[in-house]
């Protein structure tokens, strides 16, 4: 095959990013690299009553791993490449992660023993502007010590996930910033975090919008503020995949935490998040008792107290995610949420994490024995650079 017919053959996102890269090179000279990386190693364990009435269980060792470059080529001009990869003390798959593949829909990560490019992207910033073009991590979570979200959060946890497309930030001279996005969906999944059942084997869906305001103050009472709204063409099954008929998934969010000084250098954040989409599957679908479509309004609060001992932070957080809202990496659907987690920064780019979570099922689906609820713990420890 010869170049022209190789140029042909990309996608547009790729093609895009190659002339953009291209351009880039041939045009500058390098004047800094700098290297990044962190590791994230520990214990985690779980025990789950499932559907049908089983109950398993499983303790593991876990390892994520990623070391990136930058190179900064001149005041307007960077490219960023990071190398991430998964591993546990069992049950390992073994494989390289295509740059442009996506996740199966309903996964959150590459698995145990697979590795990716999870950041390969050209960035240019002047002005108020600041574009991304290629892979890249974005979010859109409500912080706290356990930071969590409904909408955007890629790569929480162990977890290693992306968004591939195009990003441009635009910062206001009214206190806001606007971010826009256009993802690319793989026909097989998206690279971000999508459940079921939401599919993109039609071409229609292989672009994704999303479009967000966050306030920039963060002083005085407000932490967090942030709005934003996604859309995904010709992705929703509402009558099932096997139905052969899709259409497009529009999903709104919000978040806001307050904070509140208390003694010394103690803090109290306290934070709610809601998200609704106004279109969703059916419930026979979702095997979700009853007639009609599943409902969407999902909601998630927290309470932290940052600082209780200098360093030492500790974090509460309860959430409900209805079987419609198909958008969130932490909480799958149909689920309610509770969670304890505390952290201490032991020194500069070293933190101990500690968690209790448990999650049930909201409704027993129409095909189990009874609702699936989990109890899992971890200890990890984080080390960056």
């Amino acid at each position: 095959m010869n170049f022209k017919q190789s140029w042909l053959a990309m996608t547009p996102l790729k093609g895009l990013f190659l002339v953009v890269a291209l351009g880039v090179v041939s045009t500058a000279q390098a004047q800094e690299l700098d290297f990044s990386g962190d590791m994230r190693f520990g214990f985690a364990s779980f025990d789950r009553d499932e559907r049908n009435g089983s109950e398993i269980g499983e303790d593991v060792l876990r390892l994520r791993a990623r070391a990136g470059v930058l190179w900064t080529i001149n005041e307007n001009w960077s490219f960023k490449g990071r190398y991430a990869a998964r591993l546990n003390n069992k049950n390992n798959e073994s494989g390289w992660v295509k740059l442009f593949d996506g996740l199966n829909v309903g996964a959150t990560s590459i698995v145990p023993g697979e590795s990716t490019l999870d950041e390969f992207f050209v960035r240019a910033r002047y002005g108020k502007w600041d574009h991304r073009i290629g892979r890249f991590q974005t979010n859109n979570r409500m912080i706290g010590v356990a930071a969590k979200g409904l909408s955007r959060f890629n790569s929480a946890g162990w977890d290693v996930n992306s968004t591939d497309g195009i990003q441009t930030v635009y910062s206001t001279d009214l206190g806001f910033n606007v971010t826009g996005i256009i993802e690319y969906n793989n026909k097989d999944g998206a690279s971000n975090v999508r459940r079921a059942p939401l599919d993109f084997r039609d071409s229609s869906s292989r672009a994704g919008y999303f479009l967000a305001l966050d306030a920039q103050d963060t002083s005085g009472l407000w932490a967090q503020r942030s709005i934003d709204v996604a859309y995904i063409p010709a992705a929703l099954y509402t009558n099932g995949i096997a139905s052969g008929q899709s259409r497009g998934y529009l999903g709104f969010s919000g978040r806001a935490v307050t904070q509140f000084a208390l003694q010394g250098e103690m803090t109290l954040l306290t934070g709610l998040e809601l998200a609704w989409a106004p279109d969703t599957q059916t419930k026979a679908v979702a095997r979700i008792p009853g007639t009609g479509k599943v409902d969407s309004f999902s909601w998630h609060t927290s309470i932290n107290v940052l600082d209780f001992v200098p360093g030492h932070s500790i974090g509460l957080v309860y959430g409900e995610n209805e079987a419609g809202w198909l958008l969130s990496a932490d909480f799958p659907t149909n689920t309610a949420l509770t969670e304890v987690r505390y952290d201490w920064e032991v020194m500069s780019g070293h933190l101990l994490e500690a968690r209790v979570r448990d999650r049930t099922d909201l409704q027993r689906q129409t095909n189990a024995v009874q609702k699936r609820s989990e109890v899992d713990v971890y200890v990890r420890y984080t080390i960056s650079l």
